[in-house]
């Protein structure tokens, strides 16, 4: 079965319980998300593709650059836009 896959501007923070809030968008605007789209939250385990570059203020990283995020057997993935040909 295919994993859903969500396509956006990626907003990341780095929670006071150890857990990571993944939040996909359609704008960040002074570091913020808006118009989330997709969310998960208390993610244990987040993976950083190669290829991706995060801008980090503080406790939040986000893209500058339309991402890719799945979440697959509890890693919430994080990685550039691959070419579906």
């Amino acid at each position: 079965m295919k994993l859903p896959i969500d396509r956006g501007l990626v907003v990341v923070d780095d929670e006071a319980d150890g857990t990571q809030t993944v939040r996909v968008c359609a704008d960040i605007r002074n570091g913020e998300a808006v118009d989330v789209f997709a969310e998960h939250n208390g993610a244990d385990r987040v993976k950083i593709h190669d290829g991706v570059n995060l801008t980090r203020r503080g406790a939040r990283s986000f893209s500058t650059q339309i991402l890719e995020v799945f979440d697959e057997g509890g890693v919430v993935n994080i990685k550039r836009v691959s070419s579906h040909r």
